[in-house]
């Protein structure tokens, strides 16, 4: 079985971004959030790590305790809420993933699912940079890793992986982030070119 949850971290403060909600930043007409939920829309349970706020499909809400912690006390309470036997393996995506697709999700569960004795598929970009944030993982370790990694509170991404047994899939763009007003103005300068 390869029933899929997703997990979204979108409580992040956009601080290179002016202090923004970056989540509800919109390209092409589409707000970041809700890019990464239609690119995960073969989750069976998606759970959005952040302020509630509206968006294009039902998702589960939560936030970590206390706020503002780190990516991974937020994938800690993301993943509090799942159950390992129903989803066996969980995406793990940032919020901001404006190149994310469907098949981009599809290739990181197949790669894993074929990969048996790894615990983890992550997006490597062409600087051959690991993308913990852009990841499909088997639940049960991944809960299990952030557990015995507590307290995770400003604990960084690579501390997870290198608790973890990783498959690397390379990456055709779907990892790269919005972290900045310029990368923000090309992707959205970009899909007004390619606006019919």
């Amino acid at each position: 079985m390869t029933h899929l949850a997703a997990v979204v971290l979108a409580g992040g403060t956009g601080e290179r971004l002016g202090g923004v909600d970056k989540g509800a930043l919109e390209i092409g007409g589409v707000t970041l959030l809700d890019n990464v939920l239609r690119a995960t829309e073969s989750a069976v349970l998606t759970v959005v790590v952040g302020d509630k706020r509206p968006s294009v499909r039902e998702v589960e809400w939560t936030r970590e305790e206390p706020p503002g912690t780190g990516p991974l006390a937020a994938l800690l309470a993301g993943v509090e809420l799942l159950d390992p036997e129903v989803t066996p393996f969980t995406g793990v995506f940032a919020t901001d993933l404006a190149r994310l697709r469907e098949p981009d999700v599809q290739l990181l569960l197949e790669t894993l699912v074929a990969t048996t004795d790894a615990e983890a598929a992550l997006f490597v970009d062409a600087e051959g940079r690991m993308q913990p944030l852009a990841a499909v993982y088997r639940t049960t370790p991944l809960i299990t890793a952030l557990r015995e990694l507590s307290p995770l509170a400003g604990k960084p991404m690579r501390a997870l992986v290198r608790s973890l047994t990783v498959v690397e899939v390379p990456d055709r763009g779907a990892s790269e982030d919005c972290d900045t007003p310029a990368q923000l103005q090309a992707l959205q300068d970009q899909a007004a070119a390619t606006r019919p």
